[in-house]
């Protein structure tokens, strides 16, 4: 898949500590994902979930601790994220998850899961038909009605730039340092391939997908349903 982000080193290695400090409600976001899979699935039936751009495996054990009974695939493009999810995942019952080196488009297709994640994922591809194609190699792999759980850097009504300010004071508060925020917010501005939430919907329409109920919103961060068609 084109225009993936890889992570690597110190980015692989830092990620938990620095996705918690510029995503303010990373934790609770987490521990959403495992109750919004339940209201589609039962969590005493067996169940396949595929975690796309599994990172270091933290929505993963999450959803195994919610739902023992739940198998678990986990893909990402970087060997080094892999293998700290696999650290991770060590306390987990054997047999409840997978870790694969990759993208989802490498995964067979004959194999249907009942839903799937996608977290903080499409913010790293080019809306140059990269976000499409990701999307659709999910669909295709997913049992028809099953949800899809997206959470994204996003534009909420041209209000980008403005949220991005509100973003700043929240770390400014946090006493990150000035030059740090300044730093971060730029790359963010200018290197993340954000689109608006109705862009969204469309892409989701024309990968396959259904009506997306966004369940939050924090800053420039939003969280969606939906469901393969």
């Amino acid at each position: 898949m084109k225009n993936r982000e890889v992570f690597a080193g110190e980015r692989a290695s830092t990620y938990d500590t620095g996705i918690k400090l510029w995503c303010p409600d990373y934790d609770f976001t987490q521990a959403l994902i495992p109750s919004l899979l339940g209201s589609y699935l039962s969590y005493t039936n067996e169940s396949s979930i595929l975690v796309a751009g599994c990172g270091t495996g933290t929505e993963m054990k999450n959803i195994v601790q919610y739902a023992p009974k739940w198998q678990v695939m986990g893909v990402d493009p970087s060997l080094e994220m892999v293998a700290l999810a696999e650290k991770k995942l060590a306390i987990l019952p054997p047999g409840s998850y997978q870790l694969i080196t990759g993208t989802t488009d490498q995964l067979p297709n004959s194999t249907l899961y009942d839903a799937a994640t996608l977290l903080l994922v499409l913010q790293f591809l080019s809306d140059d038909g990269a976000k499409l194609a990701l999307l659709q190699s999910l669909a295709l792999r997913l049992k028809k009605d099953a949800p899809l759980i997206i959470f994204d850097i996003f534009d909420l009504a041209g209000s980008f730039r403005q949220q991005v300010s509100l973003l700043k004071a929240y770390l400014l508060q946090q006493g990150v340092a000035p030059t740090t925020v300044e730093q971060g917010t730029s790359h963010i501005i200018h290197d993340i391939n954000y689109i608006t939430e109705d862009r969204l919907q469309e892409l989701l329409y024309e990968g396959g997908f259904g009506k997306a109920l966004k369940f939050k919103q924090t800053f420039i961060f939003g969280g969606w349903i939906t469901q393969k068609q």
